[in-house]
């Protein structure tokens, strides 16, 4: 069955209704909104302790986290608006998770299968935690 043909055929496992879809994103980015905040106190809080010899580039951080985090409250409210106007449209799931990198994150939004007693896959990290 082709893409077309699975669009136009309602709803079926293959496909998810755009609104959800959006509403679950926005969650996701107001979920990320907050972390930045509470990333944001947190080293805030570190600095206030630690005699850093460059303060101005640590608050240019600290002012960047804060732009990361109105982006991303800015972008969820987006998406809740613009998921109220979805009139029910639907999307490839397939589609969707394939531009996913994380496989929690297409979990999470329902993109992919998720057997009960499955393991999450493990995300791509290339960072060195001290």
């Amino acid at each position: 069955m082709s893409a077309q043909a699975r669009k136009a055929g309602g709803t079926n496992v293959d496909t998810v209704g755009l609104d959800a879809l959006l509403i679950e994103m926005s969650r996701e980015s107001q979920n990320l909104a907050e972390h930045c905040g509470k990333i944001q106190c947190s080293i805030s809080a570190m600095l206030d302790v630690v005699d850093h010899p460059d303060l101005g580039a640590e608050i240019r951080v600290l002012q960047d986290i804060d732009r990361i985090q109105q982006t991303l409250a800015d972008i969820a409210a987006i998406l809740v608006v613009t998921g109220e106007h979805a009139n029910g449209a639907l999307v490839l799931k397939d589609e969707i998770g394939s531009a996913i990198r994380l496989e929690s994150l297409r979990r999470r939004l329902g993109l992919c299968e998720h057997l009960p007693g499955d393991a999450p896959a493990p995300d791509a990290c290339d960072t060195t935690w001290l």
